[in-house]
């Protein structure tokens, strides 16, 4: 029979037209029950509808043709309760569901299904998520709410090793970030605690300990996970095959044409012999890449091909090189940056347009952005110029973080007791780059203000200028001084690492309040005295990070010269150099070596050194575990200082929540202040160490050091714990 009529019953918030359109009958074909059955599947496919019904019945001489259907209700919101441990947004990101889309079961189990997988997966094996439905007063939709009840986190019980033979279980459990449970520490840094994805990731740590010591065939299998029955431990195993470590029987290249085999080679450490390291073979492949990349051919692609021989346990390795042609800059395009200038950013790259697209350059423009410390991220990405095979455009993305800050800290010292410290810097003023610092320090013997401007690029031009004024009192047991003044200081970058100042101080020095006890020294400067200094340093600063390096060093020489001649009352020079190297090692630490020496001398026979440019040696930022100054000369209980200091720091820098930017420091320091006319002697240097925590926070960094005096004398105390907050190290 013909259908003559097609009718659509209970749409609500589905139009007519979308159902219509998957209808394979029109009004005037020929009625088929094959082809309705396949009507009322193709419907279903549309995913909006709980249930659908065709009904018939007669109609003018042929069929009508009802078609009815019951729609899922469509989701007006969603709620989350009884999260705690994982964040919102973290749970959103599970679902699939959203506002304004229609509901059916089965999208709903996977929901479920989601969210309970994910809580697994962070430990929460006691984890239960109920979905609830209510309706809502507007008709077809519901509200939908994920009740969850997480339940305690699983714990890891034990950590074991097998097949291991070479590499104790002692080592490996070391090197997988997979721990034991343990009360004491694993409440802080959340070891202990299974995580699948770490875990995971552990296989790939254990393997490359091994590569990285000549086992070029380890297999590693991915972790053994057994829960306890009442879900709150964990036992996690992970098996291995070691089988035995290679030497390095051959290096060889292809497909180098542009350098020759001896500059390829020159910048590679791999060479035969040697045991195989997968490590350093990652390094000589970077070296390459660079080498080609300094040169502009930046595509240049470097793929190790090994060729192990089992009789021998010796490898070959064949470097293959896919030269790329020469890349150029077209364009750098800048964006992200709502607040600093643009010229602020291009003045630290290192790659211009239309020159050569230097790797290397790229790389170190990446390091001066970030070192800015005006940006929370930083992306530099070159993008292929449409129609140009030799040429890209750089897109150079950031993300703003606020520059402006304001720091307070405290410390004590036998000096100057409780002292208090507030600041406020703007260290990207107006979005030029510029800084400006206020700095008050008040406590029961020291008070002190200071205002600092720096442009790194006075009135454009690539020189550093920076004028501060401050005004500082300071009250010893048998004396006061009060200093202020000014200094004008500019800068210079001689080459990317190396740079140079040359400034202008002028302060007076008031000794006043001075007591019968007072040592000779401070007698012999009571009264009002001026001094007007040159100043002069060169340093090379080659550090990663400024903030937190992890590689690279600083090494310094500042010299002051100042003389009646420059209209002061005071004559002499002082020296200082310092150096400071930072060694990666293993698992993101870093060792740091520190060295300073210092000298002042007056230039005139009768001279004096101002007490104010003495070298004061003890507390936080010299030697640990000595209040300040007392690791030098003294008078009674005045510290005096010394003419002469000679300072020693190794710090070890570990990680201890990574994604907060907490870190730990173990150290240990010698050093000294001399008097005049006593020699520096390295047996007289005192020495301390201790343990620290460093980490940073929106108001600045936090560094809480505590200092053990290593051979204490009389009167001295054992220990000594300092904090800052806001000062940079």
């Amino acid at each position: 029979m013909v259908i003559k009529r097609i009718e659509i019953q209970g749409l609500r918030k589905i139009a007519e037209t979308t159902v219509r359109g998957k209808l394979p009958l029109q009004e005037g074909d020929v009625f088929s029950v094959e082809i309705v059955r396949r009507m009322i599947t193709e419907i279903f496919r549309l995913g909006y509808f709980e249930d659908v019904q065709v009904a018939t019945e007669g109609f003018e001489g042929g069929l009508r043709l009802v078609v009815m259907v019951k729609e899922w209700p469509m989701v007006r919101d969603i709620r989350y309760e009884g999260y705690d441990q994982i964040s919102v947004d973290k749970l959103k990101e599970r679902v699939t569901i959203k506002p304004g889309s229609f509901l059916d079961f089965r999208t709903l189990t996977e929901a479920k299904r989601s969210l309970t997988t994910y809580y697994q997966d962070q430990g929460y094996f006691q984890a239960a998520v109920v979905p609830l439905l209510q309706e809502s007063k507007t008709a077809g939709e519901v509200s939908l709410t994920f009740v969850i009840t997480e339940g305690r986190r699983a714990r890891v019980r034990s950590v074991e090793f097998s097949g291991n033979h070479a590499v104790s279980n002692r080592q490996l459990r070391a090197i997988a970030s997979t721990k034991a449970y343990f009360w004491l520490t694993s409440w802080l840094t959340d070891s202990g605690l299974y995580q699948k994805e770490v875990a995971t990731q552990d296989v790939e740590r254990i393997r490359d300990y091994y590569l990285d010591r000549g086992y070029l065939q380890v297999q590693v299998g991915a972790p053994q996970v057994t829960l306890s029955q009442d879900h709150r431990w964990f036992d996690v195993s992970f098996q291995m095959v070691e089988g035995d470590p290679y030497t390095i029987a051959s290096v060889s290249f292809s497909g180098v044409e542009l350098f020759t085999d001896a500059q390829v080679r020159a910048v590679m450490k791999t060479m035969p012999g040697m045991l195989f390291k997968r490590s350093q073979i990652r390094q000589d492949i970077l070296a390459v890449t660079d080498l080609y990349g300094e040169h502009g051919y930046a595509f240049a692609q470097v793929v190790p091909q090994l060729k192990p021989d089992a009789a021998t346990q010796r490898v070959a390795i064949e470097f293959q090189v896919q030269e790329s042609h020469l890349i150029h800059v077209h364009r750098i395009e800048i964006s992200g940056n709502l607040k600093t200038r643009d010229k602020v950013i291009r003045r630290e790259l290192r790659v211009s347009e239309q020159g050569i697209l230097d790797t290397t350059a790229l790389r170190r423009s990446f390091q001066r952005l970030n070192n800015l410390n005006f940006f929370e991220s930083v992306e530099i990405v070159p993008t292929p110029v449409q129609g140009q095979s030799d040429e890209v455009n750089l897109d150079v993305k950031v993300k703003e973080k606020p520059t402006g800050t304001f720091s307070v800290g405290g410390g004590y010292s036998s000096v100057d007791k409780v002292v208090g410290l507030v600041e406020i810097t703007q260290g990207n003023l107006f979005g030029r780059g510029q800084l400006l610092r206020a700095q008050g320090q008040l406590g029961g013997r020291t008070s002190s203000y200071s205002l600092t401007f720096r442009d790194p690029y006075f009135l454009d031009y690539p020189v550093s200028s920076s004028v501060s004024v401050f005004n500082q009192q300071r009250d010893f047991s048998g004396y006061k001084e009060k200093r202020k003044g000014s200094d004008l200081v500019f800068g210079k970058s001689f080459t990317e690492y190396v740079s140079g100042s040359a400034g202008y101080s002028f302060q007076v020095l008031n000794i006043f309040s001075v007591s019968r006890d007072a040592p000779v020294l401070i007698k012999q400067q009571y009264g009002l005295s001026t001094t007007s200094a040159l100043k002069f340093s060169l340093a090379r600063d080659s550090r990663d990070v400024m903030l937190a390096p992890t590689r690279g060093s600083r090494n310094a020489l500042s010299i002051d010269y100042a003389g009646t001649f420059l209209g002061g009352d005071n004559d002499y020079y002082k020296l200082v150099t310092d150096s400071t190297w930072y060694f990666p090692v293993w698992w993101e630490t870093v060792v740091s070596a520190h060295g300073r020496f210092g000298y002042a001398h007056p230039t005139t026979v009768d001279g004096t050194l101002p007490v104010g440019e003495r070298f004061f040696v003890g507390g936080i930022d010299t030697v640990r575990g000595f209040h300040f100054g007392k690791a030098g000369p003294k008078s009674g209980n005045d510290v005096i200082g010394g003419n002469k200091e000679l300072i020693f720091n190794v710090e070890y820098l570990f990680p201890l929540v990574p994604e907060a930017k907490v870190r730990g420091v173990l150290f240990f320091d010698a050093g000294r202040g001399f008097d005049t006319g006593e020699s520096i002697r390295f047996s007289a240097l005192r020495t301390g160490a201790g343990v620290g925590i460093r980490l940073f926070l929106p108001i600045g960094p936090i560094r809480v050091e505590w200092g053990f005096n290593l051979s204490p004398k009389s009167g001295e105390p054992s220990n000594t714990i300092d904090f800052t907050i806001g000062s940079q190290f």
